[in-house]
């Protein structure tokens, strides 16, 4: 906590239970991925107790087959916990008691087109900025992006 450069000598049991699932219905589909874990309070390490990562979207070949056309949205959700704080001067991170992160949901939105050889895609990343108030860090003090525009094409050229 002093955010000095020590090493741990002893061991420590990280508990985790992973499970994932991809559901169907028609052309719409959910993809689903949740992973509870545990570490005792008393050891170096801090995890959050629980991770989720969802994806919900509608895929769909149209104008005869010619266009496929993915849109949907991306939910990344952990439960609070103490995070690592970082300090720069050393380049380590260091365990706190102050800040709680997490227990906030990104939410990204994004639509994927493919025409023949060439792939295109359009994301509006973490929708929910500043819905939910301003408290989204994936470390203390070190704010995770703002609402952001995303896009890429990717073509390959053959004969």
């Amino acid at each position: 906590t002093l955010a000095l450069p020590t090493q741990y000598n002893g061991s420590f049991p990280v508990f985790s239970l992973y499970a994932g699932k991809n559901f169907k219905m028609g052309n719409l589909k959910l993809n689903s991925r949740v992973v509870a874990q545990y570490v005792e309070d008393n050891l170096p390490i801090r995890i959050p107790n629980l991770v989720t990562y969802n994806s919900l979207y509608y895929s769909n070949w149209i104008f005869k087959k010619a266009l496929f056309i993915q849109f949907g949205i991306d939910i990344w959700y952990n439960t609070s916990y103490y995070a690592d704080a970082y300090m720069p001067v050393t380049s380590v991170f260091y365990n706190q008691n102050v800040k709680k992160i997490g227990n906030y949901p990104y939410v990204d939105a994004f639509v994927n087109f493919k025409i023949k050889n060439a792939r295109i895609f359009v994301k509006l990343a973490h929708l929910n900025s500043g819905l939910m108030g301003n408290r989204y860090y994936m470390v203390p003090h070190y704010p995770m992006y703002d609402r952001s525009f995303k896009f890429g094409v990717s073509w390959v050229f053959n004969d």
